[in-house]
């Protein structure tokens, strides 16, 4: 019996997946099945509340049906979006805008289907707020990667995937499962926990392949990504370690940039917290790390106006990268 199930199931996703509109009194589908209406009824409310938003649910009038009935498809570019643009454009909020432009640049796909009025008020729209905004780091390019649409579907289903990965050579992670797509340090990255047990983060742009786990069960138990929430709210960018405890750096940037790390100002790293001022109109400020990488390309971005008070093991770590960088200057 949970076989039959299965394959009604995936036979009507195959349906919706190819643009078609399903209802439960549909007495042509009801054959193809050899089930009834509340038996469809059934299927159909599972799927929708598998799927969420992606599902679009309406009661409409069928043929010449006098009750309105329940149908469900697929969300679909050239229809459902245009309710989305019209309220974006309707607002007018510059708040909200960016978004649009975003999109609008990025996924041209999804609009080349609109109406001829619809692309001339998004296209009029767009030009009013052309010079608002200039957008340099882009989260939505990678998204354009082959991979990134079926990474997001393998978080979203808990999936087991296995994983090619180049960096300095081609590394395969077998039955990786993958947690989360994250965008950080203008990058997107999968964090996936690998065969023992160990969390990494792997940068989109540089998976190779993606296979499907034959020999996994369809998903993995969500226990597995809850043991990480922790980190994932915790995390300041792609360095920061998921099974290292963290060490705290006492920083001090001085007058030429204190501004920057005033109490009041955003901070540049979630563990960062407010000391005090130094008597030369300095600010000293903490920020936690799990290892090194995470914090040395900050604090060199602001040398010499950012100082290390300790630890001293951070200390000593920024001196050898910055020896290394003159024995390379002096020997070219």
């Amino acid at each position: 019996m949970g076989e039959v199930k299965t394959d009604h199931i995936l036979t009507l996703l195959t349906k919706l997946l190819n643009g078609e509109e399903i209802y439960p009194q549909n007495q042509t589908l009801q054959e193809e099945l050899n089930v009834g209406a509340r038996t469809l009824v059934r299927y159909t409310q599972q799927i929708a509340a598998h799927f969420g938003d992606a599902i679009i649910c309406e009661k409409k009038l069928i043929d010449s049906r006098a009750k309105r009935l329940t149908t469900y498809r697929f969300l679909k570019d050239d229809h459902d979006l245009v309710k989305v643009f019209r309220l974006l454009i309707a607002s007018d909020n510059d708040n909200i805008n960016w978004v649009l432009r975003l999109a609008y640049e990025n996924d041209i796909k999804a609009f080349k289907n609109l109406s001829d009025d619809i692309k001339k008020n998004l296209s009029n729209h767009l030009a009013k707020h052309r010079d608002t905004f200039l957008m340099k780091n882009n989260p939505l390019e990678d998204t354009q990667n082959k991979f990134f649409n079926l990474l997001a579907a393998a978080v979203k289903n808990r999936e087991y995937k296995t994983i090619d990965y180049e960096y300095d050579d081609i590394v395969t992670y077998q039955d990786a499962k993958c947690l989360k797509l994250i965008f950080t340090d203008n990058n997107w990255y999968l964090a996936c926990e690998i065969k023992d047990e160990r969390l990494i983060l792997l940068r989109v742009a540089f998976i190779k392949k993606l296979q499907y786990c034959p020999n996994k069960p369809s998903s993995y138990q969500t226990i597995a990504l809850k043991k990480y929430n922790s980190y994932f709210e915790n995390m300041q960018n792609a360095m920061t370690l998921a099974d290292t405890a963290s060490q705290k750096a006492i920083l001090q940037a001085n007058k030429h940039i204190a501004r920057y790390f005033k109490k009041e100002m955003k901070p540049f790293f979630i563990s960062q917290r407010f000391i005090g001022e130094s008597p030369d109109g300095g600010i000293i400020f903490s920020v936690n790390f799990t290892q090194s990488l995470e914090v040395l390309p900050f604090i060199k971005r602001w040398l010499p106006d950012l100082e290390i008070i300790e630890p001293r093991s951070l200390k000593e770590a920024l001196k050898l990268d910055l020896q290394k960088a003159l024995s390379v200057i002096d020997s070219s």
